[in-house]
């Protein structure tokens, strides 16, 4: 592979939407003017990457300064996105400098883990990102949608404009957020920017339509957003309803959202991703395989310090592992670690000269870290070694979390 020696650099404010017109660029979009306005609201120039060729931008990277939950507590994470190379200059190595910048970026920072959601799922596990957690997909008929047992609301389901939504949506979700391994935070103007209406990217869909779950208590435990598509009068049986977020923190509400979609008028089929990977969903309705699931992935992480982050996050019981990482892109991270846990789930990992009980690489191990991917299915895959027996079953002990690894945000 070819490596051309171009200027890589951060770019300024004044060349925000620059950089943001290349990065469409790469991926065959051009930028409109509700895109350039919506990205200043979460756009940070000193996060950003951009390789110049003769004064012009042809690749381009960025992150958002985000928080992740993981097991027992919380990271900070940058979220890396806008990762992209102009037609003209692929296949000359731009991709690869553009990362290896960026994770020498985040170690010299101090953090500990990156995360992002992958445009190719073959790309960036060259780079140590391992996919974390898995996201659904579920398309259902409407005239399929009927609950296994009679439901009854005990609370009220209204819907509400955007400002209503701004202000009542942001602690639900961080009640969710701040504890399910692989959801994000929103600071800032992010409630803003997923929000937005951008008309080129809504695919002929509606403006969102919001709704609140309250508890007979007055409560406010869940909502959703949703978009809608139809053709009425027209061409009455092509009417879609697509939920963009669906957060509840009581399975009440949970049920009476779903409801509110499923029971709305002139519509014939419900879609929604990303979905969590164990959706309740699929146990309420009465003709479950009609949800259609579609299971693909979702976060994926980076280990950027594999002792800070191994000690960082709780463990479901006592136990020790060694592990033998391998990280060709970040070497730093190669060697033997000794993660030891107590009976409260707290760990502590150090560098060691024993023997390893596994030996995988760094991806496979990102992979595993909020607990959604088990290690012995690691190793029926051939992606890890165990060389003690029953090492496997008690990483897979200690790295299991209730519940499993979902991201609600995109970015």
């Amino acid at each position: 592979m070819k490596t051309t020696p171009l200027d890589i650099r951060p770019v300024s404010s004044d060349e925000f939407e620059t950089f943001l017109r290349a990065g469409e660029t790469a991926f065959g979009v051009h930028a409109q003017t509700d895109d350039i306005e919506s990205w200043r609201l979460v756009f940070e120039p000193a996060r950003s990457l951009a390789a110049f060729d003769g004064g012009r931008i042809v690749g381009t990277a960025a992150a958002f300064s985000l928080s992740l939950a993981i097991p027992g507590g919380q990271l900070p994470m940058p979220g890396v996105t806008a990762v992209g190379v102009h037609p003209t200059h692929r296949r000359q190595g731009i991709l690869t400098s553009l990362m290896r910048r960026q994770l020498d970026d985040f170690r010299e920072q101090g953090e500990i883990i990156a995360g992002l959601w992958a445009s190719e799922g073959a790309i960036y596990g060259r780079f140590g990102y391992g996919a974390a957690t898995n996201a659904t997909q579920l398309k259902i008929e409407r005239q399929y949608t009927s609950f296994v047992q009679p439901f009854e609301r005990k609370g009220r389901t209204s819907l509400i404009d955007k400002e209503a939504a701004l202000k009542l949506f942001p602690s639900i979700y961080e009640r969710v957020a701040a504890t399910w391994p692989g959801m994000v935070s929103r600071p800032g103007d992010w409630w803003r920017y997923v929000t937005r209406e951008n008309e080129q990217w809504r695919g002929g869909f509606s403006p969102l339509f919001y709704a609140i779950y309250e508890s007979a208590d007055g409560e406010a435990e869940g909502y959703v957003m949703y978009r809608v598509k139809h053709d009425w009068p027209n061409d009455p049986g092509e009417a879609t309803l697509k939920v963009a977020e669906l957060i509840a923190v009581s399975p009440d509400g949970y049920a009476a959202l779903w409801r509110l979609c499923f029971d709305h008028d002139l519509i014939d089929r419900i879609e929604a991703w990303p979905r969590q990977a164990d959706e309740p969903l699929l146990h309420l309705l009465a003709h479950p395989r009609e949800l259609n699931l579609r299971s693909t992935d979702g976060l994926w992480l980076r280990l950027v310090d594999v002792p800070r982050a191994l000690a960082a996050r709780r463990y479901s019981g006592a136990g020790e592992v060694v592990f033998e990482v391998k990280d060709s892109f970040c070497p730093w991270n190669q060697g033997r670690f000794t993660l030891r846990a107590s009976n409260d789930g707290a760990a502590e990992c150090q560098t060691t000269d024993r023997s390893p009980d596994i030996t995988l690489d760094q991806r496979d191990l990102a992979a595993t870290y909020l607990g959604g991917v088990r290690f012995q299915t690691l190793g029926r895959a051939g992606r890890v070694i165990e060389s003690s027996s029953g090492a496997l079953a008690t990483a897979d002990r200690l790295f299991f979390w209730d519940p499993p690894p979902w991201c609600a945000h995109v970015f």
